[in-house]
C-alpha cells in the first residue's frame, strides 16, 4: 500500500515538472519569436528626419508693389460705468500696400481703412446703421520684419486725432511672433511694447506677453497654411482729447488668437482674435469710470495683386 502511494506521488511530481517545463519552454519560444519579429520589423529612425517632418515654418514676405485687401468682420459689446450695453456688428475692408523692402529685409507697408459699415444697438435704439468713421481713408506706415516685429511707424497727419471703429486696442494683423520654425505643439513666449498706429491718433501703446503654440499645416480654401495659436495678456494706455473733455484710458487685456500664414505666399490668409478689455477712464480731479469692451474679429484675405514687371526684351538694332 505504501509503495502504491509513493508511486502515485512520484508520477504527479513528474507530470507537474513536465507541465512546468513545457510552459516555461513555450513562453521562452514566444519571447524568442517575438524578439526575432521585432528585429525583422525594426527600421532605424533618424530623429532629425522626424523633427524635420514635424517642423513648420512661419514668416512674412512682401514684394514692392504688393497690394492686399482684407475683409474684417467684428462683433463688439461695450459697457461704460455700468450703463446700457452698446452692441456693434462691424464690417470693414483694409488695404495694405508694400512700398519697399530694404537691404535688411524690412518691409515698409502702408495700411488704410477703405470700407466700413456697422449695425449698432443700445437700449431702445436698435439696429442703427452707421457708415461714417473718422478713420476712413486715413493712412499709416509701418516698418516690420519677417517675424512681425515693429521697427518704426508714421501717420499721415499726427495733429489730426481719430480712432479706428473698434477702438484703440482692437485686434490688429501684424504683431511679433519672433520665430521662423517650430515643431508641432511646441510653445514659445514673446513679449513686446507695440505702438498701434493703425488703430488711431494719438498712437495707442500696448505692452503685451503672448504664449504661442505651433499647430501644424491646415488647408484654408485650397491654400496650405502654417497655423499657430496664442493667448495674450496686455496693458494699454492712450490719451483721449475731444471738443468737450480730455481724459486718459488704461486697460488690461486678455485674449486668444489663431493665425494662418500661407506656406507658399508667406502672407496672412486668415486671422481670428477675441479679446476682453477691462477699461478705466481717468478724468481730472481723480474721477474714474470703469468699462468693459469685448471684441471678436475675423480677418480674411480677399485679394492680392502683385506689381507688374515688364519682362519684354527689346531687340537692339544692328548699326552698319
Amino acid at each position: 500500500m505504501f509503495a502504491l502511494k509513493f508511486l502515485y506521488k512520484f508520477i504527479i511530481q513528474i507530470n507537474s515538472s513536465i507541465i512546468f517545463n513545457i510552459g516555461f519552454l513555450g513562453i521562452l519560444v514566444v519571447l524568442i519569436l517575438s524578439s526575432n519579429i521585432l528585429k525583422s520589423q525594426y527600421i532605424p529612425i533618424d530623429s532629425s528626419d522626424t523633427k524635420k517632418k514635424d517642423t513648420i515654418f512661419f514668416k512674412l514676405k512682401f514684394n514692392p508693389g504688393d497690394t492686399l485687401i482684407y475683409n474684417v468682420k467684428s462683433n463688439d459689446s461695450i459697457i461704460i460705468d455700468y450703463g446700457t450695453p452698446l452692441i456693434k456688428s462691424r464690417i470693414e475692408k483694409i488695404k495694405i500696400v508694400c512700398d519697399s523692402v530694404n537691404k535688411s529685409g524690412h518691409y515698409f507697408i502702408n495700411q488704410s481703412l477703405i470700407g466700413f459699415s456697422s449695425t449698432e444697438s443700445q437700449g431702445s435704439e436698435q439696429n442703427i446703421e452707421n457708415k461714417a468713421s473718422p478713420w476712413l481713408n486715413r493712412k499709416v506706415w509701418l516698418e516690420i520684419d519677417s517675424v512681425g516685429n515693429r521697427l518704426s511707424y508714421w501717420v499721415d497727419d499726427s495733429a489730426k486725432g481719430a480712432m479706428s471703429p473698434g477702438g484703440a486696442f482692437q485686434p490688429y494683423l501684424f504683431f511679433p511672433f519672433n520665430t521662423t520654425q517650430k515643431v508641432i505643439n511646441e510653445s514659445w513666449m514673446v513679449q513686446s511694447l507695440d505702438e498701434l498706429a493703425e488703430n488711431g491718433v494719438p498712437t495707442p501703446l500696448l505692452r503685451q506677453s503672448s504664449l504661442f503654440r505651433a499647430k501644424g499645416i491646415v488647408d484654408t480654401l485650397g491654400d496650405l497654411s502654417s497655423r499657430f495659436e496664442f493667448i495674450k495678456t496686455a496693458q494699454g494706455n492712450i490719451p483721449v482729447i475731444t471738443d468737450k473733455e480730455q481724459f486718459n484710458v488704461t486697460n488690461i487685456i486678455s485674449g486668444f488668437g489663431i493665425m494662418d500664414i500661407s506656406t507658399t505666399r508667406f502672407i496672412p490668409v486668415h486671422f481670428y482674435s477675441t479679446i476682453e478689455q477691462k477699461l478705466t477712464l481717468h478724468f481730472p480731479d481723480n474721477v474714474t469710470k470703469p468699462g468693459l469692451h469685448y471684441i471678436n474679429s475675423y480677418f480674411t484675405l480677399e485679394s492680392i495683386k502683385h506689381k507688374k514687371i515688364n519682362n519684354n526684351i527689346k531687340n537692339n538694332k544692328k548699326v552698319r
